[in-house]
């Protein structure tokens, strides 16, 4: 894929992680950085509760280290415009988290805890209201010393029969937004159900006349998944979820797939461990032990899907309580 400017900032390979709550931690997002992803945006964060109660709650989610995951992307969510403008101004006061790249807004989110409080997905019922937090999303990062950009992840619609909102997208691009992304499932679909490329199209080509980049994201899980998204929907770049789960080499074999590339061959066993091992070794550095295993018990089965006894080592990983019993559990020393 060729190179793709979001405002200022250059993404070289636009092939990027989705963010997800849960899987895009920080030590993830290194890892995934090292693999060819062009970024990985944080997994989402209450804007009302940084401006309400500072960074310190959900610090350990905003968490960046841009030295070693590249370019950042800190993601908001929530339904007043005040409430992020009042966020990004806290980001931007705190050390570390200024440094970030991008500013993303979640209006995606199906989860009913988020859209009860017309966040997330909700936003796409009210264009008027998802614009004007994108307009106080740039408001916040004007004047700083440095150009940083606003993006927005959202769904092909909110109702079940919704087929792609173009409208909305429009309305996104008007208010100054400098990347959108399509998720290609309608609310209800939550994460089931087949990704509309249709849908998405739809919605790329009603922001095609305004210079900003388009990504698209859903069921692309290989180079074949990948080609077809990008030719059915004219998307600049894609993101890519559920399938990096405990697979980050997933980028460097796309990457090398859509450019003609041989694709490394997938690791095998022992290297798929010893990342599962890397990625906890990573979470330990700022959660105790207690609360890194039990948080990263969701993701460990992913790293030994398809493993020969992967059924019954998994049963034993989910209920691990330490490290060593995480590393006893695959018989590393």
């Amino acid at each position: 894929m060729k190179s793709v400017k979001i405002g200022e900032i250059v993404l070289k390979n636009p092939i990027a992680l989705s963010p997800m709550a849960g899987i895009s931690s920080l030590p993830f997002r290194i890892i995934c950085n090292e693999m060819g992803a062009g970024y990985s945006p944080t997994e989402l964060v209450s804007a009302r509760s940084v401006r309400f109660n500072g960074v310190d709650k959900s610090y350990r989610y905003m968490r960046i280290l841009p030295e070693k995951e590249g370019i950042t992307a800190i993601q908001l969510f929530g339904s007043e415009p005040d409430d992020f403008e009042a966020a990004i101004d806290t980001i931007m006061d705190t050390p570390v988290l200024k440094d970030v790249s991008i500013i993303d807004i979640n209006m995606g989110c199906p989860v009913p805890k988020v859209v009860k409080t017309g966040a997330g997905s909700a936003l796409m019922e009210d264009p008027a209201r998802a614009a004007g937090i994108v307009k106080a999303c740039k408001k916040a990062v004007e004047g700083l010393p440095r150009k940083i950009p606003v993006t927005v992840k959202t769904r092909t619609g909110f109702n079940a029969d919704d087929k792609g909102k173009p409208d909305f997208a429009k309305a996104l691009a008007d208010a100054g937004c400098d990347m959108i992304c399509v998720h290609g499932r309608t609310r209800p679909q939550m994460y089931h159900g087949e990704s509309s490329a249709e849908a998405i199209a739809l919605m790329r080509e009603a922001v095609r006349d305004y210079d900003i980049p388009f990504f698209a994201n859903g069921d692309i899980s290989d180079v074949g998944t990948a080609r077809k998204i990008i030719e059915q929907t004219g998307c600049d770049g894609i993101m890519i979820g559920r399938a990096a789960r405990g697979n980050p080499w997933i980028f460097e074999q796309i990457s090398a797939g859509l450019a003609g590339k041989e694709m490394p061959k997938y690791p095998d066993e022992q290297a798929r461990k010893q990342m599962l091992i890397r990625e906890l070794e990573g979470r330990l550095k700022y959660l105790p032990e207690d609360v890194a295993v039990r948080e990263f018990r969701g993701v460990m089965p992913f790293y030994i899907k398809g493993l020969q006894g992967a059924a019954k080592i998994k049963v034993r990983l989910v209920s691990a309580t330490c490290f060593d019993e995480v590393k006893e559990i695959l018989g590393i020393a």
